[in-house]
């Protein structure tokens, strides 16, 4: 083999390897979709379309508590502490339905959403990132108006971080299972999906999305980056066994963070199952009500 024949196959080798590895990413940042069919079984339930960039809207429940079933006045009802609820990837509004419901339950108004892309908010033909989920947090709280609490799980709790790094409407934020840092969290994010493969193509992955990240700065995609600007209270939730996020992470999170940071990681939960745990509620609850004077 000659060095030109030597060299031409090296090429033709990484530019296969890139191909492959962007479109693993691509294909997985449009699958799979796992929405969860829950509703509101409390309160008063209204349904709204949630506008967000590029005129693309979202699909949006607001939850009044029981007590104001009789209050007609839109601006008395929104004058209520709310909390604004985002998932994980691939779920939608439902998957945050047990959460709310708690919050519901003790007085605060719910929004859930779907971000783009996921439910029936409207479709994102590039698929979805931390960037866009963030994007869409930001334009839902906006869309409120009034200052809120905000809460999310995985990489909806990195955006919730991100978000109430630069939105002064938030007043509180509880993350839960958050990724601690992009690119840094990739390896763990494919390694359900790709098992053996992750450690061949996660480089080729990582270097495609900081290429595609290369018009932000890393406070708009990395939670870690981010925290360093959060100046109200945080509250960071993480399953000791969670096996998608290792919870080992969560207190170099709660490091960065400048702010009041609480953090709170119970036994025997994983990646999905936190909001399950006893002590859950008091938790969140008491968090809420020591740090924002609400109620």
């Amino acid at each position: 083999m000659t060095i030109i024949e030597f060299i031409i196959l090296m090429c033709t080798i990484i530019i296969v390897y890139f191909v492959i590895s962007v479109s693993i990413a691509l294909i997985l940042a449009n699958f799979p979709r796992r929405p969860v069919e829950d509703i509101p079984d409390w309160g008063v339930v209204k349904d709204c379309r949630i506008p967000t960039i590029n005129g693309k809207t979202m699909e949006g429940w607001v939850v009044y508590p029981n007590r104001l079933k009789v209050e007609t006045d839109e601006d008395i009802l929104r004058e209520n502490p709310a909390v604004i609820l985002i998932h994980g990837w691939g779920r939608n509004r439902g998957r945050m339905i047990s959460r709310a419901r708690i919050y519901g339950k003790n007085g605060y108004t719910t929004i859930l959403f779907s971000v783009r892309d996921h439910g029936n908010s409207d479709k994102e033909l590039m698929g979805m990132s931390i960037v866009r989920f963030s994007q869409d947090l930001d334009a839902c709280v906006k869309w409120w108006g009034k200052p809120v609490i905000i809460t999310g799980h995985s990489i909806g709790a990195g955006a919730t971080l991100i978000v109430a790094a630069r939105n002064p409407l938030v007043k509180a934020v509880i993350a839960e299972a958050s990724p601690y840092a992009f690119p840094h969290s990739l390896k763990f994010v494919y390694k359900p999906v790709l098992k053996w493969f992750t450690p061949l193509f996660l480089p080729g992955i990582t270097i495609y999305t900081l290429i595609k990240f290369r018009k932000y700065s890393r406070q708009e995609y990395s939670p870690a980056e981010a925290a360093k600007n959060i100046t109200v209270p945080c509250f960071l939730i993480h399953g000791k066994n969670d096996n998608i996020l290792p919870s080992k992470y969560t207190p170099l999170l709660q490091k960065q963070i400048q702010a009041n940071c609480k953090m709170w990681i119970p036994d025997q939960t994983s990646h999905h199952d936190i909001e399950d745990h006893p002590d859950y509620e008091k938790q969140v609850i008491e968090f809420i009500t020591s740090n924002t004077g609400f109620f």
